[in-house]
């Protein structure tokens, strides 16, 4: 079996290994050494420092993870945003008040109904009255509708919010160590 000649890199003392020999401790130092090749070099290096270096990539790795982790949230919330967007007259605008919404509904609602009334008190055919009633009623059906998604809608934001802020205080004490 050939022994090669390698030096500590902790002490620089000279070491003979075997040539498929991964590990070795110095004799002088105790250092527990890896011992590395390359295509036209051999050499030593310290075991505690690829530990360590390896205990502080996997720590970056946690913060990478939860940055992206953040950023991922972000983007998703953005585009449930971006979806949620009502065209308007000057472009895209978030969706209005839910409440707001109802109110104009019911007196819409209102007011079809009073046509309904009003239409038959002079006597005219079914038909005026039914048209009124049928508006007033999809007008009320869609008000709450709206009032049930800006809830949807609001549970969604207050999920995000709590989510991010978890993330955030998991990053700063990632970041802290």
């Amino acid at each position: 079996m050939e022994t090669l000649s390698v030096r500590c890199n902790h002490c620089g003392a000279p070491l003979q290994v075997a040539e498929n020999t991964r590990f070795v401790t110095c004799q002088f130092c105790q250092s527990s050494l890896e011992v590395k090749r390359t295509d036209n070099s051999i050499f030593t290096e310290e075991v505690a420092k690829i530990a360590a270096n390896t205990g502080k990539m996997a720590e970056s790795l946690e913060v990478i993870t939860v940055q992206n982790e953040i950023e991922r949230l972000d983007r998703e919330w953005g585009i449930e945003q971006a979806e949620s967007m009502v065209q308007g007259r000057n472009g895209p605008r978030p969706p209005g008040n839910p409440t707001f919404g109802l109110a104009f509904a019911i007196f819409f609602a209102v007011v079809c109904f009073g046509m309904a009334s009003f239409s038959s008190s002079f006597g005219a055919p079914g038909i005026f009255q039914l048209v009124p009633i049928g508006m007033g009623l999809f007008v009320l059906v869609a008000g709450v509708m709206g009032v049930a998604n800006g809830q949807t809608r609001e549970t969604a934001h207050s999920h995000y919010q709590q989510r991010r802020a978890e993330l955030t205080r998991e990053l700063e004490a990632l970041k802290q160590k």
